[in-house]
């Protein structure tokens, strides 16, 4: 039985796009995952991929531009094609939680075998092969790199590389991803895009937790600076000296690192900020709060500086912004400055 194709499932802009299909066959698995993600070859292998008794389910919704699945079923050969991949193709990486039996997966010359419990990420501007041996649990996620920002090259450099979900920001991640697996078909609404905003912050934080001692390059350490200081945006004493002090640098080397990455740290904070702030204002189900409460759970207590931040980061006013109609209302949360459109 199918639902069809991602589709709105009615109410207006901003509601989740949701795909349904159980019991379907190696073709329209493949059709399926193409529509969620990008053009896909699925083949059954060692078996005639028409006749071969093949049986899969797929569920799947788009969270604004993150797109979540969970495919169950029998074992089957996945592979991107460089045939398949164009110049005009969005920028994605693709994660995969394996629940189930053994998968392979295979790109850019590195392969690994991921055991039920692992994570594994994929380039889709890149060819890949991806073999879930005997039985399919997987939960995958469609990121657009812009929605990572300077975090998206971390990521990446991990394609094909299997990641232990066992402890730590892996854990939560995946339980999240779990309980995301068990509700698609219930998501809809303004809700979404704070999901997303939740799965992009742990993806990030899975991706760039290291033990110390074991941190290597200045990419590292920047990325589990922006790390840090999202975990802790809400307080309005965030500023340079706090998060150096916290990291064991001085402010000098802060500055440097964050010069190298494109973007000051300051300014950085400032775009995360007024971005939920922003994203706040837009959303229907915070009409209750005024400006003030909306900008200081951000961090941001001073009403000039509310007003001066929308005004430049977004050519409107708070009072502007929660004049919009509902559906121009619809939440969002642009990339942030240095990341890819």
């Amino acid at each position: 039985m199918s639902e069809g194709a991602l589709q709105d499932r009615g109410g207006g802009a901003g509601e989740a796009r949701t795909m349904r299909a159980h019991g379907v066959g190696v073709g329209e698995l493949q059709s399926a995952a193409s529509t969620v993600l990008a053009p896909l070859v699925v083949t059954a292998p060692g078996t005639d991929a028409v006749r071969a008794p093949f049986q899969a389910s797929i569920d799947a919704a788009a969270l604004g531009r993150v797109a979540v699945a969970r495919v169950r079923g029998s074992g089957h050969l996945v592979t991107r094609t460089t045939r398949a991949i164009t110049s005009t193709d969005p920028e994605l990486l693709k994660l995969t939680l394996h629940r189930a039996r053994p998968a392979v997966a295979d790109q850019g010359g590195r392969q690994s075998r991921a055991e039920s419990g692992d994570f594994v990420v994929f380039d889709m501007n890149r060819p890949y092969r991806l073999e879930v041996v005997d039985g399919c649990d997987v939960l995958a996620v469609g990121v657009p790199r812009g929605e990572l920002g300077r975090h998206a090259d971390t990521v990446a450099r991990q394609t094909a590389r299997r990641l232990p979900a066992d402890t730590g920001a892996q854990a939560v991640l995946a339980a999240f991803l779990d309980g995301l697996g068990r509700h698609l078909h219930e998501l809809a609404g303004p809700a979404d895009a704070h999901l997303a905003d939740a799965l992009v912050s742990l993806l990030v934080a899975a991706f760039t937790e290291r033990a110390p001692g074991r941190m290597d390059t200045a990419t590292e350490l920047v990325d589990r600076i922006r790390v840090y200081a999202l975990a802790n945006i809400s307080d309005p004493s965030l500023c340079v000296a706090s998060v150096a002090a916290a990291h064991g640098i001085s402010a000098r080397q802060l500055h440097r690192l964050f010069q190298r990455s494109g973007t000051p740290f300051w300014a950085w904070l400032r775009h995360e900020r007024f971005a939920r702030i922003h994203r706040d204002l837009r959303d229907p189900s915070h009409g209750h709060r005024t400006v003030a409460a909306v900008a200081a759970r951000w961090g941001v207590h001073d009403p000039r500086h509310v007003g001066r931040g929308l005004k430049e980061q977004y050519g409107l006013s708070a009072r502007e912004l929660r004049a919009l109609s509902p559906s121009d209302r619809t939440p969002g949360r642009p990339p942030p400055p240095g990341s890819s459109p």
